[in-house]
């Protein structure tokens, strides 16, 4: 499913300077936690950093990772469904 020119955006305070990584997860149904059909594939949106690759399971921290210096910091992230 794409919904053209959805968007959401995040705005973090007072995060220091170092090495993160990131993940966004659509609850879509609100039950605080990612939705999966009978076999563990994903129904709600999700995805990772750097289009890191989620097979099996989450992937590493490296593989998504990004360095952030401190200063504002705009990042993409397109949901896979």
């Amino acid at each position: 499913m794409i919904l053209p020119d959805t968007q959401a955006r995040c705005d973090f305070v007072d995060i220091p300077p170092g090495t993160y990584s990131l993940a966004v997860i659509y609850d879509e149904n609100m039950d605080v936690k990612l939705g999966t059909n009978g076999i563990e594939i994903p129904t709600e949106g999700y995805d990772f950093l750097n289009g890191a690759s989620a097979l099996m399971g989450a992937p590493s921290f490296e593989a998504a990772r990004f360095r952030y210096d401190g200063r504002n910091l705009d990042l993409t992230i397109s949901l896979n469904y």
